[in-house]
């Protein structure tokens, strides 16, 4: 077990301790096609994925006034089980959020855990 892998262990540790409120990643998935035309694609799908995660404000230094706003949050998550992904949906106690960022902690190598940055 790599450095990384030890201290994503303990990053999710961590967030699924103190994680709150019912936070899942939400991605819409084709679901396979009919063999008799398989080249039409299956119906779109959408596929959840419960995320340990806690979620707060964007910090004064992250708004940018483009991409990031004042009213948008930073949600902070252990490694879920598929890469989050800017076309994905965050979906916060019930409500839809889009997902306008999303960078790996470090922003290098082996991801320990993601900064998600979302929008209502």
């Amino acid at each position: 077990m790599s450095f990384y892998d030890e201290i994503a262990d303990v990053a999710s540790g961590v967030l699924k301790e103190f994680k709150q409120g019912a936070v899942t990643l939400r991605r819409t998935m084709n679901a396979p096609s009919d063999p008799s035309t398989p080249w039409i694609p299956g119906a779109p799908t959408p596929v959840s994925y419960g995320l340990d995660a806690v979620v707060r404000g964007v910090t004064k230094d992250r708004i940018d006034g483009t991409l990031i706003l004042a009213g948008d949050l930073m949600v902070t998550c252990a490694v879920p089980a598929v890469v989050p992904d800017i076309a994905d949906i965050i979906v916060i106690d019930g409500v839809d959020h889009a997902v306008k960022r999303v960078e790996p902690i470090p922003a290098a190598g082996t991801a320990a855990a993601y900064r998600i940055f979302v929008r209502k």
